[in-house]
């Protein structure tokens, strides 16, 4: 770092959408701010996989070194950490520093959803007509709503789960709702009784006790969602899994291109506005950064 010319170095969990994003928001600021810049996926610098202890172990690193603004033989680096919130907020383990800049949303593929156009990444990812697709999908915020709804029992198993950090099949990792008929469907009763009989076994909390936490979270999450706030809690890669069951629908038996979950996301990537509003929470606090640091 303290011998390349870049100036910026962003640092990020993962190296597939989100580093072609990430360059995107950060490369006309670069332009203007005149400062180089270089995207690193974490696993670059840890040999891991990456992910979120990586990036707070090599954060707390440039820390403890005086590191994270490094100034050597006249030349001067800032290191910026973009992190997805998950739901650090509600566990209170959000960092605090100018240099973490944390997602509004679970996650950065959420902005994708909001932000993007999923009629036109559908169509050219499944090689369908765009207009059998829009009145499909319609609006974004109306269909991620419906999206979330209908697993929102299941966003509650979820967070229960990880919030008393119970291991279980009820986690953010899952691709489908186990509770639910279908990605679409009702909840199945016999099956979420199940479920949350096994995580109040794992739990190990009294049944009394178990139900009263329950409940207040499943209020929280109510809360949550009667505020269309849902994309707090709601991981956004899932979404993709309920376009891929949309793909099937719109089809009606017609030919169309098979879709993978990372194809889908790449071509929504596709579509978005990097000089939208949206990117001003990314790039404000680099442009203060910046300034601070006498650059």
């Amino acid at each position: 770092m303290q011998m390349s010319h870049t100036v910026l170095y962003i640092f990020i969990e993962g190296y597939r959408a989100e580093r072609y994003v990430y360059s995107q928001i950060i490369e006309s600021e670069s332009k203007r701010l005149k400062l180089p810049y270089q995207i690193v996926p974490i696993e670059e610098i840890s040999g891991n996989t990456g992910g979120k202890i990586a990036m707070l172990s090599f954060f707390d690193y440039l820390s403890y070194k005086s590191s994270l603004i490094d100034r050597f033989k006249g030349k001067t680096t800032i290191s910026i950490f973009f992190l997805d919130k998950d739901i650090d907020d509600l566990l209170r383990t959000k960092r605090k520093s100018k240099h973490i800049i944390y997602t509004k949303t679970y996650e950065i593929e959420n902005y994708f959803f909001i932000y993007g156009d999923l009629s036109r990444a559908v169509a050219s990812s499944a090689s369908l007509d765009i207009g059998s697709v829009r009145a499909e999908i319609g609006n974004n915020t109306k269909w991620r709503k419906c999206a979330a709804i209908k697993w929102k029992d299941w966003v509650k198993m979820c967070l229960f789960s990880h919030i008393h950090k119970i291991r279980s099949m009820c986690n953010y990792g899952q691709t489908k709702s186990p509770i639910n008929n279908g990605m679409y469907g009702s909840v199945k009763r016999k099956e979420y009784k199940s479920h949350l009989s096994k995580l109040n076994s794992k739990s190990g909390l009294p049944l009394n006790r178990f139900n009263s936490k329950f409940t207040r979270l499943s209020r929280l999450v109510d809360k949550i969602y009667s505020k269309g706030q849902y994309d707090l809690i709601f991981k956004g890669r899932w979404y993709a899994y309920f376009l891929i069951e949309d793909i099937r629908k719109i089809a009606r038996g017609r030919r169309y291109a098979q879709v993978s979950v990372n194809m889908l996301i790449s071509n929504l990537t596709q579509t978005l506005d990097f000089n939208d509003i949206w990117t001003n929470h990314f790039r404000k606090p680099i442009c203060r950064l910046v300034a601070e640091s006498g650059l």
